[in-house]
């Protein structure tokens, strides 16, 4: 069955990822153009204010994973 996956970060749409199977959040984030364990990808994402990115004490670039979620819609 083909759906919408939304990654929210506090209610916020990180990423809208058309599929027909499961995923991670990761997953979904790199099919939306974000691979979070690139730091690239990640500087990207916070320039383009994109909700659960952002700039951690030591000045790195970095996704939100533990507050972020996944919802479902047809």
């Amino acid at each position: 069955m083909e759906h919408y996956v939304y990654i929210k970060v506090n209610g916020e749409t990180a990423a809208r990822v058309w599929t027909n199977h499961s995923m991670t959040i990761e997953e979904a984030l790199y099919c939306a153009g974000y691979d979070i364990t690139d730091k690239e990808d990640c500087k990207a994402g916070y320039e383009k204010g994109v909700p659960g990115f952002y700039i951690d004490d030591n000045g790195e670039y970095q996704f939100d994973i533990e507050n972020a979620e996944m919802t479902f819609e047809k």
